[in-house]
């Protein structure tokens, strides 16, 4: 019943426990039965996009200011590399800890 209006949106949602041939033509198909799982999705989405954005604005000023310091002779390029190194490192852990868990109702 659904099917024409799902091959016609930009984009179309079934939930798993829908009709088959709406899980067919469907772009996506939640694999649970609630469409609570949408509105999940999108705060994972945004606590995901808000880690990189922070992670970006953290390296560009920290590589910064590592340059800087480079530029002025206040930091020799050994230690300028070791910290960059151990920066790098840093991100690249703090991105693989857990997001907390959205909010359920």
């Amino acid at each position: 019943n659904d099917s024409p209006a799902l091959s016609e949106a930009d984009a179309g949602i079934a939930i798993s426990g829908g009709a088959a041939i709406a899980r067919e033509i469907a772009d996506i198909t939640i694999a649970a039965d609630s469409l609570w799982e949408l509105v999940r999705l999108r705060q994972l989405a945004l606590a995901l996009t808000g880690r990189i954005q922070n992670n970006y604005r953290f390296v560009l000023g920290f590589n910064g200011c590592l340059i800087a310091l480079g530029v002025l002779g206040l930091l020799p390029p050994a230690a300028s590399a070791m910290l960059h190194n151990l920066s790098t490192l840093g991100v690249s852990l703090h991105s693989m800890s857990a997001l907390p868990q959205p909010k359920t109702e």
